[in-house]
């Protein structure tokens, strides 16, 4: 009984904390598109499960991933059809993968970037993808 009770009260404060995290999560994209993206705005927003798809009227894609309670947070921008922001935001990219590109790269810049629990994903506006790990070493690399 006691098992079941606490069960019962885990469900009820998720479900809870769900719905007043939607309000909250709606505030962390706008936030983040006021704070990357200024001359764009929201299109459209797709959710699936705790994580979100938003597209901007420039055709930016970010993916938000959230979870049960209410965290939320960027986990890919793709600016691979973009009409204003043709590039990620330099503030986006951490100084160690900016320098490897600018070293190796120089006149390339990145379209696309992706972060997870592993490590980070970038993709150059001439195509070539570069994979890096969680200390930003090049793992992996695909012209």
């Amino acid at each position: 009984m006691k098992k079941l009770f606490i069960c019962t009260l885990f469900v009820g404060l998720a479900l809870a904390n769900t719905s007043c995290s939607k309000d909250k999560q709606v505030g962390i994209m706008n936030d983040f598109v006021r704070t990357y993206f200024p001359q764009a705005e929201i299109l459209s927003t797709i959710k699936e499960g705790f994580d979100y798809d938003v597209t901007l009227n420039d055709y930016t894609q970010i993916g938000f991933d959230g979870n049960m309670f209410g965290k939320l947070e960027w986990e890919e921008v793709d600016c691979r059809h973009a009409s204003i922001y043709t590039e990620v935001p330099s503030t986006l990219v951490p100084a160690e993968i900016a320098d490897y590109v600018n070293r190796i790269h120089g006149t390339q810049s990145i379209t696309k970037i992706s972060k997870d629990n592993l490590g980070w994903d970038i993709e150059l506006s001439n195509g070539i993808e570069i994979e890096f790990d969680k200390r930003y070493n090049v793992v992996d690399f695909d012209d």
